[in-house]
């Protein structure tokens, strides 16, 4: 945090904080908004923007390395200019045109006013790079975006040309396999992991795609098995449809965690990525509890996808 202290902003950045907030001491503005995050990693917002990859990515670095979140701060805020390496290639936001977010972004905390800009178009390249590989992108963005610590194993439960639902008894197993301690040796998740989710409304129909991090698998206070997760998108509680609501509180929660029982964030997960399982076997998943999550697949964001 001592760089930080004294860190000589650009003046592109100088403006953009002085607009945003109001700010006529934009470097005190952006060291509050840097302490926020430290000491808040789950707080942050992805307003409204459609940047919920960079929100994630930023709370993520913050919870699990925040000496490298320190680093793309400085970077930014002093150069305007970001920095990546994709499999060998080093990207440069500042050569690169606009990404998701079009215009200002709304709603946002001072280190996301100064990061996302520059994060939302490095993963937008880093999707162009691997565009004609016939998979979901994410397979290779999030290792090579996030970290060492995001597991190069890749499960989806969809054939992306064509959208349709592919061997979900299996997919259900695996995430079984990787989250559920009665399933996976009682392993617990070390660092948070992104995934993707399909989102659902109120009446279980499908919205769209949207990144989270899975943050811990554990019993809530009645001994029920849940998911926690980071949700980006600055409504944590949803109600998802077909008794599926997104608690943020009462069920174990930590401060800005969401959660679910497990079988129900199941039902919503489409893509994960996981270590690869020690040889030696575990329980399997009952056909009753596959089944379960299959029907709950299939009658909210999976139901023209059969």
């Amino acid at each position: 945090l001592w760089r930080q202290i004294r860190l000589p902003l650009s003046a592109s950045v100088r403006d953009r904080l002085s607009t945003e907030f109001g700010a006529s001491d934009p470097e005190a503005s952006l060291l509050a908004g840097v302490v926020s995050v430290l000491g808040q990693p789950l707080g942050v917002g992805q307003g409204n923007n459609p940047t919920c990859q960079a929100a994630r990515a930023i709370a993520m670095w913050s919870y699990t390395d925040p000496d490298y979140l320190l680093q793309l701060i400085a970077s930014a805020a002093s150069l305007d200019d970001l920095q990546m390496n994709f499999e060998g290639t080093l990207l440069s936001s500042n050569a690169l045109s606009g990404g998701l977010a079009k215009g200002r972004l709304v709603e946002v905390d001072p280190v996301s006013a100064v990061l996302v800009p520059h994060l939302d178009r490095l993963y937008l390249e880093m999707g162009r790079l691997c565009a004609d590989r016939g998979g979901d992108p994410h397979e290779w963005i999030n290792p090579e975006m996030h970290g060492w610590w995001v597991p190069r194993r890749f499960n989806i439960a969809v054939d992306v040309p064509t959208g349709k639902l592919v061997d979900i008894d299996g997919f259900i197993s695996r995430i079984h396999a990787t989250f559920h301690p009665a399933y996976n040796g009682d392993q617990p998740l070390i660092h948070p992991s992104p995934a993707g989710i399909a989102v659902t409304d109120s009446s279980a129909r499908f919205v769209g795609w949207h990144a989270i991090a899975l943050l811990r698998v554990a019993p809530d206070p009645s001994g029920e098995m849940r998911f926690y997760f980071f949700n980006p998108n600055n409504d944590g509680g949803q109600d998802w449809g077909n008794g599926v609501h997104v608690s943020t509180s009462g069920n174990g929660e930590f401060y800005g965690e969401s959660s679910l029982p497990f079988a129900d964030l199941a039902s919503r997960l489409y893509i994960f990525h996981s270590q690869p399982h020690p040889v030696e076997s575990h329980p399997e998943v009952s056909a009753a509890e596959t089944g379960r999550i299959r029907q709950m697949i299939v009658e909210s964001w999976g139901a023209d996808r059969v």
